[in-house]
């Protein structure tokens, strides 16, 4: 295998346009494991992690943070600027263990690719009966789909988007920048809407705004290392105790990260003490955003009941007295 260490992200640029095959790969938690199962057929990979331009948590000029695409998971958990956007800090101390904190970047976890047992679970019959994502001409998620199905797994994603945080992208043609919603496209296989040629260099948050508060609750079979059965990130604006805005972004319930849309006629102009309650009436309005994907674990419809629950205790978190 062909592994090429660029000396700046200028050259990383340049060798990712004159190698179309090149992978990138920067703390390599997400990519490495896919090549040892073999789950990925790679044979030349493109190491970015180390460029000043990607690393680095700071004040921008309107008095948001930037985030380097190399922070490592754990830095952002030992950054206090990081702490104020409690969402963000939350999502980023659940993913997976210590070690994999340790060296997984933000970058990668939110370009993660998706995952689906029937592709990650690598068994006999699949070197036969290949799926989208092998290769082949079938989703086994949903039969009938022309595009793979695979589930969205990134903790920090939602978070980022319920702050409409931005990426910075650096392609030849300069720097652009974009929703981290954006990011994504439609379908579960490599639906990140980046060019081969261009790379992440880093994440915008916005201003805190005053009296603002958020959350981010996941289920998963173990407090830590597996991936996020579902999750619930939420913001909230509070004016005099009464919600004047609101946002929730579900994880683990599409193929991408998934807004709650239509959230503010349930949550904005409410008391927020009536909150915990009115959410506990919206188990069909939030069944209605996660897909019935099943994995070894547990059904579509149990799914949906996990969805509801983290929704019911992001809303609960986000109104406690800190």
């Amino acid at each position: 295998m062909i592994v090429a260490h660029p000396n700046s992200l200028a050259e990383a640029i340049q060798y990712l346009s004159d190698h179309p095959q090149a992978k990138i790969v920067a703390g390599g938690t997400d990519l490495i494991p896919r090549l040892n199962q073999k789950l990925e057929e790679q044979t030349e990979l493109c190491y970015v992690f180390g460029y000043p331009e990607m690393h680095g948590i700071r004040k921008t000029e309107d008095g948001g943070i930037f985030i380097g695409a190399s922070e490592l998971l754990a830095n952002l958990n030992q950054h206090c600027a990081i702490a104020d956007y409690t969402a963000i800090w939350q999502a980023a101390s659940r993913v997976a263990s210590p070690q994999i904190r340790n060296q997984g970047t933000i970058g990668g976890n939110i370009l993660q690719e998706n995952r689906c047992m029937f592709f990650n679970n690598h068994v006999p019959w699949s070197d036969v009966n290949h799926c989208l994502k092998w290769g082949g001409d079938r989703c086994y998620q949903a039969r009938k789909s022309p595009d793979c199905l695979a589930l969205f797994q990134s903790d920090v994603a939602p978070a980022l988007i319920a702050y409409d945080a931005h990426c910075v992208i650096s392609a030849p043609e300069g720097v652009r920048k974009t929703p981290v919603f954006d990011l994504y496209g439609r379908w579960g296989r490599n639906n990140k809407n980046l060019a081969h040629n261009e790379i992440l260099v880093g994440i915008e948050l916005p201003p805190l705004q005053a009296n603002e508060r958020s959350a981010y609750v996941r289920k998963a079979l173990r407090g830590s290392f597996d991936f996020p059965l579902t999750g619930s990130a939420i913001r909230l604006q509070i004016q005099d105790g009464i919600v004047t805005e609101s946002r929730v972004i579900f994880g683990a319930a599409g193929t991408k990260p998934v807004p709650f849309k239509g959230v503010d006629a349930f949550l904005n102009g409410k008391s927020v003490d009536a909150l915990p309650d009115i959410a506990r009436t919206l188990e069909k309005e939030v069944g209605k955003f996660f897909f019935p994907f099943q994995d070894t674990h547990v059904n579509g419809a149990a799914r949906k009941k996990m969805g509801f629950e983290v929704f019911v205790k992001s809303v609960e978190a986000c109104l406690e007295i800190r």
